[in-house]
């Protein structure tokens, strides 16, 4: 396969995810858990394609990050979505989570802006936290409220962030 073909199809696939947000979201309104389920589970499918594709493609024409852009939105996707499913699930689980996962974030952002030639490192702890992460909603349509799944997982992701925010402190200059 051609470099530009697969980089063409990596992109697709990275906007087929950003594009499922809105019909999952829709099904999540009606409680209609199982579609959520197949349709979530399609959209992790084509992270996982698109990152096949992308390591065969030719690079990104610009430094944008469209994957990491993807994700992120995914994300808070979820998080909507365990509201909208879960009742409870919030109130019970956000604290202290998603205050630190949010300020963390926003620190992050604000580097990234900040410092428009400092890349985005994929590093190995940080892509196991995102996958357990997007593991969380479907195990929880299934097997219903385990908190302690729920809590391992947070904390996999919070530490995740905090090496990321880490890293990207020491590349800033900020020491």
């Amino acid at each position: 396969m051609h470099r530009d073909t697969a980089r063409t199809i990596a992109d697709a696939l990275t906007w087929a995810r950003i594009l499922s947000v809105l019909p999952i979201t829709i099904l999540a309104f009606y409680d209609l858990k199982w579609w959520v389920f197949g349709l979530y589970v399609a959209a992790a499918l084509t992270d996982l394609l698109d990152g096949m594709f992308a390591r065969r493609g030719a690079p990104p024409k610009t430094n944008f990050d469209l994957d990491g852009v993807a994700d992120r939105i995914l994300s808070f996707a979820t998080v909507l979505w365990l509201w909208l499913l879960l009742p409870g699930f919030l109130p019970k689980y956000w604290l202290p989570y998603l205050p630190v996962i949010v300020a963390l974030e926003i620190y992050l952002n604000v580097i990234r802006i900040g410092y428009e030639r400092l890349d985005v490192p994929h590093l190995p702890f940080g892509r196991f936290a995102m996958a357990l992460f997007f593991t969380l909603l479907p195990v929880l349509i299934v097997f219903g409220d385990l908190p302690w799944f729920v809590h391992t997982v947070l904390i996999i992701v919070v530490a995740s962030e905090l090496q990321l925010t880490w890293v990207f402190w020491r590349k800033s200059g900020k020491r």
